[in-house]
């Protein structure tokens, strides 16, 4: 690990095309646990018109053996991370030979060694840790793979591409692998070990059978049977809507239980992190069955979107990731539910991005500089950019978007491109203009738009005031005025819809200034605009809705998210206009005007009953901390529960009502109706379970929760009945942990919950118990799905446990992450993320966190990742 005094940015503007290039490589690979040969033959071709330019090759903890400059013995020499060879000609054959230990790789990016599989990562920069390359996204070559490994443990060798030779030599398997498609190192993937393989086939449109291959852990053949039917529904799906057909002869996908992320895009060979593969009805949620389907769709869409045509540079991460988000939620719209899936989107932005927009690790969704590419895997260059992506397909409509994207795919086929080619692409092919719209992907911050309106009774001229500002965690300069379409409507008094001839069918107004001010006629004095529908803009829009004009939307506006939003504004504007009186210990009064909005959501058949469950959510803590500049925490979780509580109280005999009617007969099946039935069902029953609690009904609430827990048909109700009786502190608790633990112990996967659940309970107990669960014989810091359930639970989903006002939470967690940032500093840069936003939080938690923080930057060995993070943070 470098000194920390050596981390230095890597900015934008500095990209300079390779010296050399890459066209072909061969990679033999001799595989062992601490000793592993891998052995390279590369031919490059030199780029620049400097006959003195050095090769310089990407190289990180490997042991040098052997560089031979076509086929004889050269001159080299190692400087830091570099291999330089001076004096090479313009075209030649260079050979390299490294050792690697993967078993002994906690880093798990490069070839890594867990559960007896060979794996590797290799984005962004993994590819280096296995031999010394051009490692980088804009040298594309052809490979040629031949794995050796041992005959027992090693029966599976994989890489990209299809099969052209396989055997037995010396009691050692081998096979070779060769990828018709030059690709980036990045996209390079190996896996050796045993599985049960899951076999299929799919035809495409044109009439090819393109043989598709699972390969899960043993015993888990089951298991993967729905990640294979979503291969196969996405499949489909490109063809359909983006008229994309696969472009190899076979397909491969592999699940693993040690990675860093959700899942890897490698060329014709993906791998999953096992959570996204491995479902079924008593293992597994709906939510999870959602996700598979989502992850799967998400990491075959790259196949076109980011593999066929790649990055320039890593600048450019939301090239390939903004558009395929925006195609995998394109998808799960289609295959699910429209409206549930772009509600769950929104919330993304609304909660996650935009808290990220306001903290010190602000970016564009293309950052100008990067320390650590690993940091900037985030929602703004993810999320964000889906939205940016779906404001570019709502200005162009569906058919010109369409055409667009594949008029960029077919121009930039087998290159690695930048934002700017796409941008261009998209003007070229629709006609339209964006040049201002580029300011989405250069400028950071969240648009605050501002709204007001007035009806002028002599000219009945309704006029649409707008402004704009970008706010931002960062220091903005010179920040310009965003290109912002606005969907929008009017609705009377009475919630009747109102038209206006200055507003198109399309409903989209486009504000692109300072302020604006837009004049409508035909309407009433008491019409109201309603904004953003569809959240058609990453926005935060603030206007002068009263109470009543937000039940107003929720009641009479079909659009999904304008309910959610005027629901959450309910709880938003009860919250800042009494959390007062908790500090002064004054009474607070019912929340009628969200009592009345929850009852309506739950029995108003207007209402899509896929939705339910979503409308009726009441925002975590986490999202209304987001609310505020400066947060009193502890009144703020206090208010909140109030609600949730009176809610419950006065809804109570709805909830049963809703609880009862949501009983699904027969055995399990997914399907979205199905599911958005258990997910209202089992929100009823936590809001029935808290209501007895609190009418001092325990017993009731106790046999309720564990009736469901054991009646239970599949996971799905059976998790939310463990987390009710956890987050409830129920007499049962201590039952239906113990009858889990004892059920589910020798399933690592399905055994997370059991951390999940604990490490998420609102209570500032949980710090205690976090600590004592860490010792648990099942937890193994080395995985980060056990770090994740158990760690990240109380990080990022328990403000209650982690800002406890004496500490405890802070040092937890930094214990936790000085001890990762020596193993994995990917997790532990994770990890450290809710305490960068220590400025919302009252003085002393500031100082706490501060503390924490300072302790861990003063690490001499401190990693890139981390130190990149707490920097900003503290401004060091």
């Amino acid at each position: 690990m470098a000194s920390k005094k050596n981390y230095k940015a890597k900015k934008r503007l500095e990209y300079k095309a390779p010296d050399f290039t890459a066209t072909n490589i061969e990679l033999e690979f001799n595989l062992s646990d601490e000793y592993t040969q891998v052995k390279s033959v590369t031919r490059y071709q030199r780029l620049t018109s400097d006959r003195k330019a050095a090769l310089r090759l990407d190289g990180q903890d490997l042991e040098l053996v052997e560089v031979l400059l076509n086929g004889h013995p050269c001159d080299s020499m190692v400087e830091g991370d570099c291999l330089v060879i001076e004096n090479v000609p313009d075209d030649f054959e260079l050979t390299v030979e490294t050792v690697i230990a993967p078993a002994s790789n906690t880093s798990l990016m490069g070839l890594y060694k867990t559960d007896g599989v060979f794996c590797t990562q290799c984005e962004p920069e993994g590819f280096r840790r296995i031999t010394y390359f051009l490692d980088r996204p804009d040298v594309l070559a052809k490979y040629k793979v031949t794995i050796v490994g041992p005959e027992y443990g090693c029966g599976v060798l994989l890489s990209n591409g299809n099969l052209v030779a396989s055997g037995t030599k010396n009691g050692r398997n081998f096979c070779t692998w060769e990828d018709p498609f030059p690709k980036p190192s990045y996209l390079f993937a190996l896996v050796a070990g045993s599985f049960d393989i899951i076999k299929d086939t799919y035809k495409t449109k044109s009439g090819r059978n393109v043989s598709l291959e699972l390969y899960v852990d043993r015993g888990a053949y089951e298991r993967g049977l729905w990640a294979m039917e979503s291969i196969k529904q996405s499949m489909k799906w490109d063809e359909s809507r983006f008229n994309l057909e696969y472009d190899l002869d076979n397909f491969k996908v592999v699940a693993v239980d040690f990675f860093n992320q959700g899942a890897m895009e490698n060329k014709g060979l993906n791998i999953f992190n096992s959570i996204y593969v491995l479902v079924d009805p008593h293992t597994a949620t709906d939510t999870n069955y959602f996700n598979v389907q989502s992850v799967i769709g998400h990491e075959y869409f790259h196949n076109y979107t980011g593999d066929r045509v790649t990055l320039r540079d890593w600048f450019q991460l939301s090239l390939k990731e903004s558009l395929t988000v925006f195609r995998d939620q394109e998808f799960s719209s289609d295959v699910a539910s429209r409206a549930l899936t772009r509600l769950q989107s929104i919330d993304v932005i609304r909660g996650t991005q935009f808290a990220e927009d306001a903290g010190p690790m602000a970016h564009p969704v293309r950052p100008e500089k990067v320390m650590e590419m690993n940091n900037f895997y985030t929602v703004t260059i993810y999320d964000k950019g889906a939205e940016v992506i779906r404001m570019i397909h709502t200005i162009l409509g569906e058919e010109a978007f369409i055409k667009a994207v594949n008029d960029y795919l077919t121009r930039y086929d087998g290159q690695a491109a930048t934002i700017e080619d796409f941008i261009v692409s998209m003007e070229v092919s629709s006609k339209k203009d964006l040049a201002q719209f580029r300011l989405w992907y250069t400028q950071a911050g969240t648009p605050h738009v501002r709204a007001s309106w007035e009806f002028d009774e002599q000219s009945s001229l309704f006029t649409l005031n707008l402004s704009q500002t970008l706010e931002c965690g960062v220091p903005l300069k010179n920040a310009s005025a965003m290109y912002i379409p606005i969907r929008m409507c009017f609705i009377d008094g009475k919630g009747n819809i109102q038209n206006s001839p200055e507003l198109d069918e399309s409903g989209i107004l486009i504000f692109n200034q300072d302020e604006q001010s837009y004049t409508f006629t035909n309407l009433s004095a008491d019409t109201l605009p309603v904004l953003f529908m569809d959240f058609s803009a990453p926005v935060k829009c603030f206007a002068p809705y009263t109470d009543d004009d937000y039940s107003l939307m929720l009641k009479n506006v079909a659009d999904p998210f304008i309910k959610k939003d005027s629901a959450t504004s309910l709880i938003n504007n009860y919250v800042h206009g009494h959390i007062d009186k908790i500090a002064s210990g004054g009474t607070l009064p019912d929340p009628v005007a969200i009592i009345d909005a929850i009852g309506f959501l739950l029995t108003d058949k207007s209402v899509d009953p896929l939705l339910v469950c979503e409308l009726i959510k009441i925002p975590s803590v986490n999202e209304l901390i987001e609310t505020f500049k400066v947060v009193d925490l502890d009144s703020l979780i206090a208010i909140r529960d109030f609600i949730e509580k009176q809610v419950a109280l006065s809804l109570a005999d709805t909830f049963k009502t809703v609880y009862e009617n949501n009983r699904l007969r027969g055995s399990y099946k997914y399907n979205i109706k199905d599911a958005s039935k258990r997910a209202l069902r089992n929100s009823a029953l936590y809001m029935l379970a808290l209501a007895r609690k609190e009418s001092e009904k325990v017993a009731e609430a106790d046999a309720l929760v564990l009736s469901h827990y054991e009646k239970a048909n599949n996971f799905t109700d059976k998790l939310a009945a463990m987390t009710c009786a956890v987050h409830l502190e129920l007499p049962c608790k201590g039952l239906i942990l113990e009858n889990f633990e004892s059920e589910w112990q020798h399933d690592a996967l399905v055994f997370d919950n059991f951390f999940r659940v604990q490490g998420s309970a609102p209570s500032e107990e949980t710090v205690y118990t976090v600590r004592k669960l860490m010792r648990h014989k099942r937890f193994d810091k080395i995985n980060p799905n056990r770090v994740r359930a158990l760690i990240g639970s109380l990080a990022f989903n328990n403000p209650k446990a982690l800002h406890k006002i004496d500490g405890t939470g802070y040092l937890l967690l930094s214990d936790v992450v000085q001890e990762l940032d020596g193993i994995n500093q990917h997790i532990a840069a994770r990890l450290i993320t809710p305490l960068l936003s220590f400025k919302r939080f009252d003085a002393k938690r500031q100082e706490m966190m501060r503390e924490v923080l300072h302790k861990l930057i003063s690490k001499d060995n401190i990693s890139s990742s981390l130190y990149e993070k707490i920097s900003a943070a503290i401004g060091s």
